[in-house]
């Protein structure tokens, strides 16, 4: 198996640790994209983590649609996932993309449509979208991107509904899908990852933070000493974040409804902005940088300085900028 992005990610290893406030203002030229095409040597890097990996698994990153919504709770294995993005839908409430790389649940739920914001969060680590469906012209953009698409209403493998009400009880065993599916590996981290042992950033201490997606939706998180976790999220078992990665990025109208006649948000998951990382408890304020959708994503303190994470597991909370001050932490 080649294990291309390995050797990418052990370079950017190397970057320059995490490092914020009293220093004097520089600004350091963003990394060279990263060759897609070098071996590893030595061992794998998990693109997703920063984590070591004995060998990279035998499947691609599964991009698995979950609702976020108390119809369908509980949301079952999404703290199985490596990493989550949660973003914005219609009728001002969430999605989660939750992605397995390392670990493949035998049952994942509950699974939602596809949106087109997901082509941001799948290229850079060449993921494969497992959905229950999606609108016609999202389902034409991320086949015209180039990812692939399992989803229930075609029939995919894995896929099923369990005893709950329609629409909120599709679920996927990816172990079973990953038995039909090209075995597309990654070829860059989702982030730049710091070396083993590298300083930890300097901020602010804080131990709980909200974010407001609208006036219908915030998530909120406590630190509890070693991971952040949700306070008001439905999982059977919460994720534990050990970064938690605020950016706000453009967002548009993707031009079509749902159902209830609620216009349909498209966040863009390229391009620039403002962002606020919580490192363990320590708050760090940034900017983020995404050239184009497969990019890795660069993060750079206020004052300029490269700024790398620490290994571990990540969540990233996608705001609209049109949310300016959607965050509170203490």
């Amino acid at each position: 198996m080649k294990l291309r992005m390995l050797s990418v990610t052990c370079a950017l290893l190397l970057s320059v640790g995490a490092c914020s406030g009293g220093e004097e203002k520089t600004s350091e030229p963003d990394p060279k994209e990263p060759n897609k095409t070098t071996a590893a040597k030595i061992a794998a890097v998990n693109p997703l983590t920063g984590g070591t990996l004995a060998k990279a698994p035998a499947n691609p990153v599964f991009v698995v649609k979950i609702d976020n919504t108390p119809a369908s709770a509980p949301q079952t294995s999404v703290d199985k996932a490596d990493l989550v993005v949660e973003q914005t839908v219609e009728g001002g409430i969430t999605r989660l993309a939750a992605l397995f790389y390392t670990r493949l649940p035998g049952n994942v739920g509950h699974v939602r449509s596809m949106r087109a914001t997901d082509i941001g969060i799948a290229k850079p680590v060449r993921g494969q979208v497992v959905a229950s469906g999606g609108a016609g012209r999202t389902i034409s953009r991320i086949k015209d991107a180039g990812i692939p698409i399992h989803s229930q209403d075609a029939g995919s493998p894995g896929l099923s509904r369990d005893s709950g009400s329609a629409p909120y009880n599709v679920v996927v065993d990816l172990a079973r899908l990953t038995k039909d599916v090209k075995n597309t590996q990654p070829e860059r981290p989702y982030f730049q990852w710091s070396p083993a042992g590298a300083a930890a950033p300097k901020g602010p201490q804080v131990t709980s933070a909200s974010v407001k997606f609208s006036r219908t939706h915030t998530t909120s998180w406590r630190f509890n000493g070693k991971a952040w976790k949700r306070t008001n999220g439905t999982s059977a078992k919460e994720f534990g974040a050990k970064n938690l990665v605020v950016l706000w990025a453009d967002e548009k109208d993707a031009g079509y409804t749902d159902p209830a006649g609620n216009r349909v948000p498209e966040t863009t998951f390229e391009g620039s902005g403002k962002a606020v990382v919580f490192v363990g408890g320590t708050r760090v304020n940034a900017t983020w940088k995404k050239p184009n959708n497969a990019s890795t994503i660069v993060l750079r303190t206020r004052n300029g300085q490269a700024m790398t994470l620490p290994r571990g597991k990540t969540w990233i909370e996608l705001l609209s900028k049109n949310e300016s001050t959607a965050l509170s932490a203490k």
